[in-house]
């Protein structure tokens, strides 16, 4: 087996030029051994795929070295920390042995593909072919990989263990199963406007396609991707990938990775015009505030005396917030017929209001959040808190209190200082990323990985340590357009 030095020495053999390099990075090492995959990141995507252009007939032997010593294990670091597969495998009950031996397998074999994306980049002599070296296109392959590894994986589990005759003293293995289209990876974009019934969605939706005025492109692609059957290029339960979406639709683009952006692109402004519809049935936040009686945050005096509830339905009102529509009052608030219409004639509206706990009342923490007195009076001393996990472990709350909190609509603001402005990581140099705390070693490899266009594709390519990422997120931005 080739030891890491045999593999550098192979490397500098076809590359002399490159031996300066590699004595900075021992030099930075402190003599510790390099590796080929530090050898390739300190030289940068552009200057490996030059010198494999440059080498000619010496070219494949390097582009097996990239595959073996550079894509293998980056993709396994990936592969290892996407989320979306280690929460498909926790599902499964997956032992880490198993998750990490799946890591490897799809890296060897995404690895082969990425070298011959690499060589057919390289035999066209594609001036733009180093960006298939970059960790940005590697992160992105290793997305649509594990999409594709848990619908394939998720359709076979439901084509296989549906009639499944099970022993009566053995575990059901479909609970494992994702038979929800909740586990859709595409399903979580809806996840921030609190529209979890995939039927609500469907009526929007709907809607949305019969009317002849709206653009029907982005809608089509939510159809599709959501598996609606709300038009005949969508089949039901059926979710594609944004790969099977660009073929079936043969949306343009010069390259896979555009007509994917595009997909991308179409499939937000589909969701935000859905967003937009759902909003407007929803009552105005800044109306409740100057006219009507908001039930969510009005105080136990005005929901008595303005909206002429008893004081056994404000208790039952106030221990049930935050409510998204009056409607849900009738079943558990108001137990007489006809108080619903009373008390909507009195001016009562429902709007979701959002409670920042670094800058609340004590008292909205008791009437909206459901504290109980003593607690609010500890968080109030102990704010602010840097993100709700900050919080958690400062006030050690329990987790049922946790989802109640978050359910009622509690957010944690970070508090930055006066005239303190957040730093593009997109556009900041290495000084900027030094002075916000980072490690060098985090910070090089942010300058060669962007640009990042999501926060979960930065944690996905860094996988970094929670003091790291906890600075990055408080201190730093993404700006899409980066000057």
């Amino acid at each position: 087996m080739l030891t890491s030095r045999t593999i550098v020495a192979e490397i500098l053999a076809l590359a002399p030029d490159w031996k300066p390099v590699y004595d900075s990075l021992m030099a930075d090492s402190g003599g510790a051994s390099v590796s080929a995959y530090q050898l390739f990141e300190r030289l940068g995507a552009r200057s490996v795929f030059l010198k494999c252009l440059a080498l000619s007939n010496d070219s494949p032997q390097l582009v097996r070295i990239i595959k073996d010593e550079y894509y293998q294990p980056m993709l396994s670091k990936m592969l290892s920390s996407n989320q979306s597969l280690k929460r498909f495998w926790s599902q499964r009950r997956h032992d880490n042995e198993f998750q990490k031996a799946q890591a490897l397998s799809l890296a060897a074999e995404l690895a082969t593909k990425m070298e011959g994306v690499l060589r057919k980049h390289l035999d066209q002599r594609n001036e733009d072919g180093f960006k298939v070296l970059l960790p940005a296109y590697v992160q992105r392959s290793v997305h649509n990989a594990a999409i594709d590894y848990i619908k394939e994986e998720w359709q076979w589990e439901k084509e296989t263990l549906q009639d499944l005759n099970l022993d009566p003293e053995q575990e059901d293995p479909r609970h494992c199963t994702a038979d929800d289209v909740k586990y859709a990876p595409e399903n979580r974009a809806l996840s921030a406007e609190q529209v979890d019934q995939l039927n609500e969605l469907r009526v929007v939706l709907k809607e949305m396609l019969e009317d002849k005025s709206v653009n029907h492109e982005p809608l089509v692609v939510v159809d599709m991707m959501f598996g609606l059957a709300l038009t005949e290029k969508s089949t039901i339960g059926k979710e594609l990938t944004m790969r099977e979406v660009c073929e079936i639709l043969s949306l343009p683009g010069e390259t896979q990775a555009r007509k994917i952006a595009r997909c991308q692109v179409l499939l937000d402004k589909g969701l935000d015009m859905i967003r937009n519809r759902i909003r407007t049935r929803m009552p105005s936040v800044a109306e409740c505030w100057q006219s009507d009686i908001n039930v969510n945050t009005a105080s136990r005096r005005e929901l008595t005396h303005q909206l002429g509830l008893t004081e056994g339905e404000v208790d039952r009102l106030v221990a049930g917030r935050q409510y998204k529509t009056l409607d849900e009052l009738s079943a558990s608030v108001l137990q007489k017929s006809g108080r619903l219409e009373e008390i909507r004639r009195n001016g009562a509206v429902a709007a979701f209001v959002p409670v920042d706990i670094n800058s609340c009342t004590t008292r909205d923490m008791i009437d909206i959040l459901g504290v109980q007195k003593d607690l609010a009076q500890k968080l109030t001393s102990l704010r602010p808190f840097s993100s709700f996990e900050d919080l958690t472990e400062k006030v050690n709350i329990t987790a049922e209190l946790a989802d109640s909190l978050m359910r009622r609509g509690c957010t944690v603001r970070a508090q930055s200082k006066e005239g303190e402005k957040r730093l593009d990581l997109n556009s900041c140099d290495l000084e900027g990323l030094l002075a916000l705390g980072l490690p060098r070693s985090v910070g090089e490899k942010i300058l060669r990985g962007r640009p990042f266009t999501t926060w979960g594709e930065l944690e996905e390519y860094l996988a970094p340590e929670s003091q790291v990422w906890q600075i990055i997120r408080q201190r730093s931005c993404l700006a899409l357009f980066p000057h």
